[in-house]
């Protein structure tokens, strides 16, 4: 029987798709059998001893309510200790957890002082990141907070590799914006946003909007725009103003020409090459990390996790995901509930 072009074509696609599937079986064996090799190395002895040291000392730290103390100890640990372990695992999961407590805690310090303590003295290169806000034809804070959210991510994981700057943790940002009821507010006001940036320590403010038009064939047609300012709270006015814009599939690279306007309007000219890194080039990965960045907030733990995995299994390369992935806690815990398992018999 004659074989027509498209029967040629359907089997040449047949063998190719064989080869690809045989050549990713055979590098996720490769992959596999390393990881496990690395796994099964045991912990340098001087290692071993640090990490022990560090998590007694987060414990002691917590015992005593020092939040902040057990913090800066397990940071450390989960910094040095081999990312497997199950104690790992744990004390990531509780970082996420104190991180919250401490933001909270320190929100409502600075609300109370508000009006009556003076602001805290610090240089341009304290950063202090305020949500984007939506906008568009039709706005939709509901649906634009996760992906917005997802957007700060990336532009603040790209500022942390710029040596000498510190970034204001999100987390502090995010619950000082709800303890003085900011939630709401477009956040565009610039005596507001430095007022509120001095009670938090930070030098310089970031702060913007995103904006999506739909496109005429559906997904993946539509046009965005990120804007951003960049305030330099001591002089009291803007140093820059970023905008980039293009179509869906260009995003990636508009926020890295948002993150580059930023640190050029603050004199940053050395640019370490991690900066430049496009995070994901998956409009679908980007849409999972989104969606569990949003289930994570709501401590609704086992969806995030999945949220990030099914990220990963779309991009394993997205980084920002399997960092999320393995900073979820397995579930919600107070600082009892965790004082209580740190006590309990392993």
């Amino acid at each position: 029987m004659k074989q027509t072009a498209w029967d040629m074509l359907g089997k040449m696609v047949v063998v190719a798709s064989c080869a690809l599937l045989l050549q990713g079986c055979a590098s996720w064996r490769e992959g596999w059998q390393e990881s496990w090799q690395n796994w099964r190395q045991p912990t340098d002895p001087a290692v071993q001893r640090s990490m022990d040291q560090l998590y007694a000392g987060g414990a002691v730290a917590l015992g005593r309510n020092d939040v902040d103390g057990a913090i800066v100890s397990w940071r450390e640990f989960a910094r040095i200790a081999p990312v497997h372990l199950a104690r790992t695992k744990k004390v990531r999961g509780y970082l996420t957890l104190l991180d919250r407590e401490a933001a909270k805690r320190f929100a409502r310090r600075v609300a109370a002082r508000e009006k009556t303590a003076p602001f805290a003295t610090t240089d341009r290169m304290h950063v202090a990141l305020f949500p984007l806000t939506n906008q568009g034809p039709v706005p939709s804070i509901a649906n634009s907070a996760p992906f917005n959210r997802a957007v700060m991510a990336m532009i603040s994981a790209d500022l942390s590799h710029v040596p000498g700057l510190t970034l204001l943790e999100r987390e502090k940002v995010h619950h000082l914006v709800q303890e003085l009821r900011l939630a709401d507010s477009p956040l565009v006001d610039r005596a507001t946003i430095n007022r509120h940036a001095q009670l938090l320590g930070a030098g310089t403010v970031v702060a913007g909007s995103v904006y999506n038009e739909a496109g005429p064939a559906g997904p993946g047609s539509g046009r965005y725009r990120i804007n951003t300012a960049v305030s330099d709270v001591a002089a009291g006015r803007v140093v820059g103003v970023q905008q980039a814009e293009g179509k869906q599939a260009e995003f990636f690279d508009l926020q890295k020409q948002v993150v580059h306007g930023i640190l050029q309007a603050m004199g940053i000219r050395d640019i370490p090459p991690a900066v430049n890194r496009i995070h994901t080039r998956s409009w679908a990965a980007y849409a999972q990390f989104a969606g569990g960045l949003k289930l994570l907030e709501e401590d609704r733990f086992d969806e995030a996790r999945q949220a990030f995995r099914n990220a990963l299994a779309l991009d394993p390369g997205f980084a920002l995901a399997e960092q999320a992935f393995l900073d979820t806690p397995e579930k919600a815990a107070t600082l009892e509930q965790i004082r209580a398992e740190l006590q309990a018999p392993s």
